[in-house]
């Protein structure tokens, strides 16, 4: 993959070693709130941090938001309660006028992007807390956060430790607003000379990476991995063809969200694929929501009713998995992460 530094895979003993254990959390908007309360769910069940059950934590888009918090320690609950308030507020519909705020209007995205980078940043800071200025080398545990280099067209790998290399100054909120910088929605964002936007666009949910990260960096053998997977919740993006259908750059744009066509696509794969290799050395925490259900929520739409219905997705998602895959579920969260 162009932009990605390779290593060398060093081939390790399974029988001499514990198991590497992935957190990999998916990209969404404001459907990350589903990712938050299940994560606030698996801490309680673990009964400690999430960061001492995973070796390895990976997220894209809010999931790389909520990743950096979890890689820095930072508590799901608070992180779910700082997005769940400051939602409203990434995702501003309201006209201003004369520093006041007047009244809702759709946004198109056509010259600009629908939403300012403002109130993303508001809630990275308040999720993250003190953690946003700290630089990607301070952070211990590994981390590993996809978005892509508009500047140069490569796939950009925001990375923990050790492996932060030239990157290490980068602090958390620049990652975080590199990840999520998602085409129309949000402005690109500038590290340097260099402008980012969604790790979506390659990667919303980094399993596949992470894995040939473990297997690269930490000299693990794919059968010692296991990789716990959280998404969003989001509805199916597929229509039924209809002749004559129009296929320009406004309805692919707008009308037909080619963004989220593309994203939702390609995490449809990723999933499927490493589903296929790794069996029950995987589990998977989404669902598929019903029309009622999927008309509340959305990348863009926050509020009380998104809320509920995301909290309500979530718990009986979790329920659903805990019931066929719970001894699996369990045995993740037992595990002592080695960092």
């Amino acid at each position: 993959m162009a932009g990605i530094k390779r290593h060398r895979t060093q081939e390790t003993s399974s029988a001499a070693t514990s198991p590497f254990q992935i957190l990999s959390l998916s990209g969404g908007g404001y459907r990350g709130l589903f990712t938050a309360a299940i994560l606030e769910k698996l801490e309680q069940q673990a009964g400690r941090p999430l960061r001492e059950c995973f070796d390895l934590i990976a997220g894209t888009s809010i999931g790389g938001i909520l990743a950096c918090g979890i890689a820095a320690g930072i508590p799901a609950s608070q992180m779910r309660d700082a997005f769940e308030r400051l939602g409203s507020g990434i995702f501003d519909r309201r006209l201003q006028m004369f520093g006041r705020r007047l009244f809702s209007v759709p946004r198109l995205g056509l010259l600009s992007a629908r939403y300012s980078q403002a109130g993303l940043e508001k809630a990275i800071d308040e999720v993250l807390g003190g953690f946003s200025e700290r630089g990607l080398g301070s952070i211990g545990k590994p981390l590993l956060v996809p978005s892509v280099s508009s500047t140069n067209a490569t796939t950009v790998l925001f990375e923990s430790g050790a492996f932060a290399g030239s990157r290490a100054a980068v602090v958390l909120r620049d990652v975080a607003l590199a990840t999520a910088a998602a085409p129309t929605y949000f402005p690109e964002h500038v590290i340097g000379e260099n402008s980012f936007v969604d790790g979506g666009i390659v990667a919303n949910t980094p399993d596949a990476i992470a894995i040939i990260k473990a297997m690269s960096s930490f000299g693990r053998h794919s059968s010692e991995l296991k990789l716990l997977s959280v998404g969003t919740a989001a509805e199916a993006m597929g229509e039924v063809f209809r002749p004559g259908r129009a296929s320009g750059v406004l309805r692919w744009m707008i009308l037909r969200d080619l963004f989220g066509l593309t994203v939702t696509a390609q995490q449809a794969l990723a999933v499927a694929l490493v589903r296929e290799l790794f069996e029950s050395r995987y589990v998977r925490i989404d669902i598929l929501p019903d029309k009622r259900r999927g008309k509340a929520i959305g990348l863009d739409k926050a509020g009380k009713t998104a809320a509920d219905t995301l909290n309500e997705l979530a718990r009986r998602a979790l329920e659903d998995v805990l019931e066929q895959r719970g001894s699996d579920v369990a045995a993740m969260l037992r595990h002592i992460a080695a960092t």
